[in-house]
């Protein structure tokens, strides 16, 4: 009689090689890069492209000028500018596709005060206004294509 040879390594063959521990370490490790390139993903929407610097030496100048006619709006101690007042002033700059809002969840920076955005034809001038703070940036379209994340 003729016995076959067992499918399966006898137990004293078989090496572990990798201990359950380490296996644990690997997948928690393996969690934990997963959420990290998940959470960059999700914040990737309001990265900002490289910025031309011929659009740049036109933005800074657009930037000027807002930054100037938002200064006149909160001079003197003045209350905090109301939205059409804000996008008012903005307009009268010469930006187009401007956008005045509060502060949503999804915008970088203080979240009292309003958020604004226009367009230069080539670059984007945003920023924030809030009672006795004006700040105003310059940068290419964020990724979603806008100038602000969509209020949130």
């Amino acid at each position: 009689m003729r016995t076959r040879p067992s499918p399966r390594p006898a137990p004293a063959a078989v090496r572990a090689t990798t201990s359950p521990s380490h296996r644990v370490e690997q997948s928690a490790t393996y969690r934990a890069e997963e959420f990290r390139r998940q959470q960059a993903a999700n914040d990737a929407f309001r990265q900002r492209g490289t910025l031309a610097e011929e659009a740049a030496s036109g933005a800074r100048a657009c930037a000027a000028d807002v930054t100037r006619s938002l200064n006149l709006l909160t001079a003197g101690g003045r209350d905090e500018p109301g939205q059409e007042a804000v996008r008012r002033a903005i307009v009268a700059t010469g930006l187009t596709e401007v956008t005045v809002r509060p502060p949503g969840r999804l915008d970088l920076g203080p979240a009292d005060g309003l958020v604004f955005a226009g367009w230069t034809g080539r670059a984007c001038v945003f920023g924030s206004i809030r009672a006795g703070d004006v700040t105003v940036e310059i940068g290419a379209r964020i990724a979603d294509g806008g100038c602000l994340p969509a209020p949130g």
